[in-house]
């Protein structure tokens, strides 16, 4: 007993020395939602999907285009002269002066148009509902890679968070083993005990060491991939394990009737089916509605000219305005007749609709069949936290136990570590189950298209949050 209080004085000595050093070198800590946000900075497939998010909201707004007409207009300045040495007479001018030393003769036209054109075809009155399809669809893209990227993110996290629970418990049971090889130390110093006892307490102070320092490697490669994933470098913890929040969920028929129609792949599977339905309207469209074409035009041309130098200039000796329009109607008579290109198209966009129409079907197949698994695996979850509570506390009472069998000297060193290892693996057993049980919830709330707060608050098993 005396020396279990001092190896208990000891530990609270080195744990005041050392805690300023530990609070001052503590890592910051990463929220959930600041290693998510870091993430959407650093995804190369969100930043893709939301510049065709951007390209898709820019295109439906912009719906007014289509039915706008194409303008130009065009103008040309046209200017010529008699140079010295040309004899004006011989290019049929007369009355004016034989001096060739100056120009005799200049002249200036001026031409210029202004024409608009409009063209009114059958698939301009689908237009804005094609724009506004294709907007929402790159909007559920969108929300669907965020999605995927949050749920990595999110399990990711919280493995961090469980394998530095795993590491704490790790150390303590080293620490405890570190205590006991001490006291078995001073004990064989003095005789009370063989050297086989030391050297199994030696071995198992080993063997605790090495888990340590696994675990520790293994939370290095998770930090890797994690840094990675988000962009957040240098050294960082996480918040702490969460406890533990136990569900009482209805079967799964139930919630696939209440939360089927808000699920991601749903909708995306619908988004798919509407667009091929327009495309089926706009193909008949497109086929027989007559194509109509306007155009106005509006034309000026006229010219001047100065005989010689000294005399007035003439503007507009020849000048003419011209205004035109025409108006067409096309009927498109080959496009109607069976088995014509427009005429198969028509088909093979029908038939596109049967195929996501099947295609929506087997969406909420799959979403139902997802929703049965997580509901299963989260009660087994829970059966199996339960069991394993128990295990841990007959493991760490089986410890205690063998601890004062062993200094009773009634238990060699090998069994005291055996008990002490059987503990830490129904501890780490536990973290894990609990781990397993934290992701498929998170799955779970994710497939449903709601947040883990919201399944939480609807189906916490009485309000429980252990």
């Amino acid at each position: 007993m005396k020396q279990r209080l001092k190896n208990i004085m000891a530990a609270l000595i080195l744990l005041i020395v050392s805690a300023p050093l530990a609070f001052a070198s503590t890592p910051p800590t990463v929220t959930l939602d600041e290693a998510i946000e870091a993430a959407e900075e650093n995804s190369i497939s969100l930043e893709s999907a939301r510049i065709s998010l951007s390209m898709a909201l820019r295109n439906a707004d912009a719906v007014m285009t289509t039915f706008m007409p194409d303008i130009s207009a065009t103008a040309s300045v046209t200017t010529g002269g008699a140079f010295p040495g040309t004899n004006p007479v011989a290019l049929g001018f007369t009355g004016i002066g034989t001096d060739l030393t100056e120009p005799a003769f200049l002249g200036l036209s001026v031409n210029a148009s202004l024409n608009a054109q409009f063209s009114f075809t059958g698939n301009m009155i689908n237009d804005g509902e094609t724009r506004r399809l294709e907007k929402e669809s790159a909007r559920l893209s969108y929300e669907n890679t965020w999605n995927t990227l949050s749920d990595a993110i999110t399990a990711a996290y919280w493995k961090i968070a469980a394998q530095d629970a795993a590491i704490e418990s790790a150390r303590i049971s080293y620490e405890d083993a570190k205590a006991q090889y001490a006291n078995a130390s001073d004990m064989y110093d003095s005789g009370l005990i063989d050297e086989l006892s030391l050297l199994q307490l030696e071995l198992s102070l080993k063997n605790a060491e090495l888990q340590v320092r696994n675990l520790e490697d293994a939370r290095e490669i998770m930090i890797s991939a994690f840094s990675d994933m988000t962009g957040i470098d240098g050294d960082f913890s996480v918040a702490p394990f969460p406890g533990l929040t136990l569900l009482s969920l209805p079967s799964p028929e139930d919630l696939f009737a209440q939360y089927g129609e808000n699920a991601i792949s749903v909708k995306m599977a619908r988004s798919s089916l509407s667009i091929a339905e327009n495309s089926v309207d706009t193909a008949k469209l497109s086929t027989y509605v007559p194509v109509l074409t306007a155009s106005v035009g509006y034309s000026y041309s006229g010219s001047g000219y100065q005989k010689y130098k000294d005399s007035p200039f003439n503007p507009y000796s020849n000048s003419a305005h011209q205004l035109t329009g025409t108006v067409a109607l096309t009927l498109p008579i080959s496009s109607m007749l069976p088995g014509s290109s427009a005429s198969m198209a028509i088909k093979d966009a029908e038939d596109s609709v049967r195929i996501y129409s099947l295609s929506l079907q087997s969406a909420k197949d799959t979403l139902l069949e997802t929703i049965r698994e997580s509901v299963i695996t989260i009660n087994q979850y829970q059966s199996n936290i339960s069991m394993l509570e128990d295990a841990l506390g007959t493991a760490e009472k089986s410890y205690e136990l063998a601890k004062e069998s062993y200094d009773a000297g009634l238990m060699t060193a090998d069994d005291l570590a055996s008990a002490r290892n059987a503990a830490l693996s129904a501890e780490i057993n536990l973290l894990n189950a609990e781990l397993g049980h934290l992701q498929s919830c998170y799955t779970l709330a994710s497939t449903l298209g709601i947040g883990i707060n919201d399944l939480y608050t609807e189906y916490a098993a009485g309000g429980e949050n252990i």
